[in-house]
């Protein structure tokens, strides 16, 4: 996970948003319209797809801007 850590942290701070504590931080996100993996480029590193239509519900961040291969699964 902690592959992860820097590239979230960048966005934070790019977005001129608090990271202390990791309160008042939102993250941009794309809640699922259909369940499973992610069929849509992402638009940013670092970007979150949340699909919660699948039992149990799952998270995916993207690494990349060139495919919708660049998501991976993290929870």
């Amino acid at each position: 996970m902690n592959e992860y850590k820097n590239p979230i942290k960048n966005m934070w701070q790019q977005a001129n948003q608090s990271i202390q504590d990791g309160n008042n931080v939102q993250l941009p996100y794309i809640l699922a319209t259909t369940g499973g993996v992610p069929s849509i480029i992402p638009s940013k590193i670092g970007l979150l797809y949340i699909d919660n239509i699948t039992s149990p519900a799952k998270m995916y961040i993207s690494t990349d801007t060139t495919g919708i291969g660049d998501w991976i699964a993290i929870a």
